[in-house]
């Protein structure tokens, strides 16, 4: 689906409230039946070559950047702006290589994926699982694991964002895209189901929590205690966040909570803070910036500080680049000494056990007595929600608030590790 096309079809990208709870309800699994599981992804150039038609596909999607101007201006307007800010980001990719990692990282979790789908849930259910990978912005496109899928005999369908916080411009616009393509008769109708958020999920949490260990392992010893823990979200505009009610911020926050809390037993005085990066386009972002807390701190006194990447799952060019390289220099300037950025989460075992655990609390296995239908996780839908009072990380701009599912009554969220990582 062209950016165009997917303007001339939008009716607007939908919040979770909008969407309503038909697509968020399990599918029924026969043994036998083939569940293609889809991540859905933003996607990045493979080449220097690509960039402009990344930026252009980017800034053509209402949900990032909405311009109130007829179709054909706003595609020729795309073009030139995408052509402009090409030149800069071409530069940014080839300091880290040429191309994003994050289709690599992608296609690592998918295969991880797949492999612990089937060992785990495979019996259980008496499904055959598949993974398969769709960009937003990118490749492979949705259409590409819609061909794909066809091909392999899928018969239903799992939608998993690898974004742990819906918001509108990332989750929203994927699914959006997805249902305009079955509407458009552009590729199968399978039953399908979705999955909108994982941000508590507790093994998604205890690993972003083993990334902060890692990175303050990489500074001096005498350094540690004051090390200042930097949680950095992608960014994205207030107006937009308010106008859809969208819990994109109080997500964020609910996750950063629940890593502290993770790490309370051993870690218990650390400073913490939460910032979020410069959206694609301009206007009132959510604050507040890294920028302005990095400069923030340094004026309190701190020289030692690390950034975590609080809703990138991979390493991309936000990270590898704007976080490591950019920010980098920014926090030099301000005065900081001691300066990390910890590697994303990319294929962490407990992660991809998340998200396996996600995708399988959308199926119900058509037991007979057996029992298996106990071992698969809850679905969505019946899990409780995050109680508001409880969560005392949050901004100061909220006008809606909302709280992630709570899986910590899940007792099939604490399962052993597989007998492969408990002989490593």
């Amino acid at each position: 689906m062209t950016p165009r096309a997917f303007l001339r079809g939008l009716l607007g990208s939908p919040t979770p409230d909008e969407r309503g709870e038909a697509r968020l309800q399990p599918l029924q699994v026969h043994p036998g039946e083939t569940v293609g599981v889809v991540l859905l992804n933003t996607g990045g150039p493979a080449c220097p070559d690509d960039v402009e038609a990344f930026l252009y596909s980017r800034l053509m999607d209402p949900a990032e950047t909405d311009w109130p101007v007829p179709a054909p201006v706003r595609q020729w307007a795309t073009r030139i702006r995408a052509r402009r800010r090409a030149r800069d980001l071409q530069r940014a990719y080839e300091l880290i290589g040429g191309s994003s990692p994050l289709s690599h990282h992608t296609r690592e979790q998918a295969r991880a994926l797949e492999r612990r789908l089937n060992d785990r849930f495979g019996a259980l259910t008496g499904a055959r699982f598949r993974t398969y990978t769709a960009m937003r912005h990118g490749q492979p496109s949705a259409e590409d694991a819609a061909r794909a899928m066809a091909e392999d005999g899928v018969t239903q369908v799992v939608l998993l964002p690898l974004h742990p916080h819906y918001a509108g411009t990332t989750t929203g616009s994927s699914l959006t895209q997805w249902s305009q393509m079955e509407t458009a008769g552009t590729m199968p109708v399978w039953p399908t189901t979705e999955v909108l958020e994982y941000a508590a999920h507790p093994k998604y949490v205890q690993a972003v929590a083993e990334r902060v260990d890692e990175g303050l392992q990489r500074f001096p010893r005498e350094v540690r205690h004051r090390v200042q823990v930097l949680f950095c979200a992608q960014g994205a505009l207030q107006g937009r966040v308010d106008k859809a009610r969208d819990p994109y911020c109080c997500l964020v926050h609910a996750t950063v909570q629940q890593v502290m809390e993770a790490r309370a037993g051993h870690d218990p005085e650390r400073g913490v803070h939460v910032a979020f990066g410069e959206p694609l386009t301009s206007g009132r972002a959510l604050a507040p910036e890294v920028r302005d807390t990095i400069h923030a701190l340094a004026d309190d006194g701190y020289d030692a500080v690390l950034i975590v990447p609080i809703s990138y799952v991979s390493d991309r060019i936000e990270t590898a680049y704007e976080l490591d390289v950019v920010v980098r220099e920014q926090a030099t300037t301000a005065g900081m000494v001691h300066f990390e950025v910890t590697n994303g989460l990319n294929g962490h075992p407990l992660f991809v056990e998340a998200l396996a655990e996600c995708a399988a609390a959308q199926l119900l296995p058509h037991t007979q007595g057996d029992g298996a239908a106990t071992l698969v996780p809850s679905p969505l839908v019946a899990l409780p929600r995050h109680d508001a009072a409880l969560r005392s990380i949050r901004c100061d701009s909220c006008t809606f608030v909302a709280e992630p599912c709570d899986w910590s009554g899940e007792a099939a969220v604490r399962v052993p590790a597989p007998p492969s990582a408990e002989a490593a």
